[in-house]
């Protein structure tokens, strides 16, 4: 008590400052007959002086016509069997303004026989907290609105729709889904979806689905999907996760988009270009096979004019005689001509 003077220390010990000063109403009454203490706290939550009060009214004058009956039925009652209640709802009246609501703590004198002769309780005013609770419960009242309407407005559009907790549980699917795959009631309607994915496909789709809500990621995977019997369709499934002010996930949006058609002309494409590639690859190899023979079998018409080329160039380099040149010079032409007559011969054969 660094801060107080004697006076201000001396209220705080003092228990009748204290009584009447206390941050919660104090009063004590005789069962069904008046209240004979009271505090000033309480005093001037009702709006009434303390000779408005003490032998005149009793603590039933003090709450609204409900409390009153519940006070008769319930409150009376269970103070004589058990000696004591907490937090009771009451209305307290207030005068000249609207009632104030309380919880109503309260402790039960015996007397010799067993019966209550005196209680004594405590008002503490919760204004504050019932209107929280009331704004909390409108709030409440809204979300389940709001919810069953997303519903309505869900089952009535063609796309196949679906939402999750923000654990990833799926909690709803609209009833296109159900109509289209034609979903018994074997399988819970909240986990139909894992049903019906193929099961090739069901542990890597679940492994994916796991991975983007522990990252909050995006979720897209291309899922094949049992429609009826052993009937499967290919299907885009996406996901998306819903942020609240505070950036944390609060659900899950979903939908199931048919791509079957799409994804058949697809693996069309892809087995026509496949068969495309073996065709040219036996072409190729064809060609090859064409090459190599043409190689082995024009090999010596290549060969035998040029080794006339080859040989009458060295006569040319081992004689000095005009006439024999000349004749070789012919020679060589000659040779020349086949040579290049048989190399377009194979260029045209290839």
């Amino acid at each position: 008590m660094d801060n107080l003077n004697p006076e201000q220390e001396n209220l705080l010990t003092n228990a009748s400052y204290l009584y009447e000063n206390s941050p919660c109403g104090h009063l004590s009454f005789y069962p069904g007959q008046h209240i004979f203490q009271i505090n000033q706290t309480l005093l001037n939550w009702i709006g009434l002086r303390r000779e408005e009060v003490i032998n005149l009214k009793k603590f039933q004058d003090l709450i609204t016509i409900g409390g009153k009956m519940y006070y008769q039925m319930v409150v009376l009652p269970l103070l004589n069997r058990q000696g004591f209640l907490n937090e009771i709802n009451f209305d307290v009246n207030v005068k000249n303004n609207k009632p104030f609501p309380c919880l109503f703590n309260a402790f039960g004198i015996k007397g010799e026989d067993g019966k209550t002769v005196a209680v004594h309780a405590t008002i503490l005013k919760i204004t504050d907290r019932k209107q929280y609770e009331s704004e909390l419960l409108m709030s409440k009242k809204m979300a389940e609105e709001e919810r069953k309407r997303f519903e309505s407005l869900s089952n009535i559009i063609p796309e196949i729709i679906w939402t999750a907790l923000s654990n990833g549980n799926v909690n709803f699917m609209n009833e296109r889904f159900f109509e289209y795959f034609n979903c018994t009631d074997t399988v819970p309607r909240k986990t139909s979806l894992l049903h019906i994915i193929h099961q090739n496909q069901s542990k890597k789709v679940f492994r994916t689905w796991v991975e983007a809500v522990q990252k909050g990621e995006k979720f897209e995977a291309e899922v094949l999907l049992k429609k009826q019997g052993e009937l499967y369709e290919w299907f885009l499934v996406r996901a998306v996760p819903y942020r609240n002010e505070n950036e944390l996930i609060e659900m899950w949006f979903g939908s199931c988009t048919n791509i079957n058609e799409h994804k058949t002309k697809q693996e069309q494409k892809v087995q026509s270009l496949s068969n495309s590639l073996s065709a040219a690859g036996e072409i190729i190899s064809t060609k090859d096979k064409t090459l190599n023979d043409i190689a082995y079998s024009q090999s010596h018409l290549v060969r035998r004019p040029l080794a006339n080329i080859i040989g009458l160039v060295e006569m040319l380099e081992s004689t000095e005689e005009a006439n024999t040149n000349n004749s070789i010079v012919l020679m060589l032409k000659q040779s020349a001509a086949e040579l290049d007559k048989t190399i377009k011969d194979i260029v045209y054969k290839v």
